[in-house]
């Protein structure tokens, strides 16, 4: 199934969800158990569920797709302010660990800022755009701290999912918007370019392309002006 995802291109949306109501006495899952719905498409409708089972030492042992027939609920993924902020790891070096981490920004609304900026780069630079207006263009790294945070305090009634592209590059989606990132030749987070669709849903639907070739021109002119 994975493997075929893969070969497909095919993006999917995934959310945490528990079993609200059990109906069948054999079911293999019972009230409360946490999961994920698989979907192709956003909205409440999906294709299957996935449910991860760990061993004693906490590793992954199976998981499991089911289409068996529950109530379910989808569990929010915003956390509380008791809980700890989002933190990167390790030194962030690749595009996937920009990628994840802005995910988690946009998700949980709870990521530990100053731990962000901290590893930006003096030239970093940030390009914002929504639909046909005017882009706003953070140009370095003292901007993006004092700025960038404005830009994420996007809200919209999806889940951000990451894809891959033709060119296997990575997108962040996030209902009407889409992110990329690029790095310089050392390793540095140089560019996130951030392009919101404005156009209608019907004009729109399935048709990344046009969000791709935007969002490629905007980092091409960029990275050209600053080489």
């Amino acid at each position: 199934m994975t493997d075929s995802i893969k070969a497909d291109r095919v993006p999917v949306i995934c959310r945490v969800m528990h079993i609200a109501e059990v109906y069948e006495d054999d079911a293999l899952f019972r009230e409360g158990r946490v999961g994920l719905t698989v979907a192709y498409d956003e909205g409440d409708t999906y294709a299957y569920m996935l449910f991860v089972d760990l061993n004693d030492d906490g590793r992954i042992e199976r998981i499991v797709s089911s289409q068996e027939n529950y109530t379910i609920e989808y569990d929010d993924l915003r956390l509380s302010l008791d809980e700890s902020p989002y933190r990167f790891k390790t030194v962030p070096h690749t595009v996937k660990d920009w990628i994840a981490a802005l995910s988690i920004w946009l998700e949980t609304d709870n990521l530990d800022v100053d731990d962000f900026y901290k590893y930006i780069a003096e030239d970093t630079k940030v390009v914002f755009q929504k639909g046909d207006a005017e882009s706003i263009t953070l140009e370095n790294g003292l901007d993006v701290e004092d700025y960038f945070d404005q830009l994420m305090n996007q809200h919209f009634a999806a889940v951000p999912h990451i894809i891959r592209d033709e060119e296997d590059k990575l997108i962040l989606i996030y209902g009407p918007m889409s992110l990329i990132v690029s790095l310089n030749e050392e390793g540095e987070l140089a560019l996130i370019s951030m392009y919101i669709d404005t156009r209608d849903e019907d004009e729109a639907l399935d048709d990344i392309g046009y969000i791709e070739e935007d969002l490629a021109e905007l980092a091409e002119e960029n990275i050209d002006e600053e080489f």
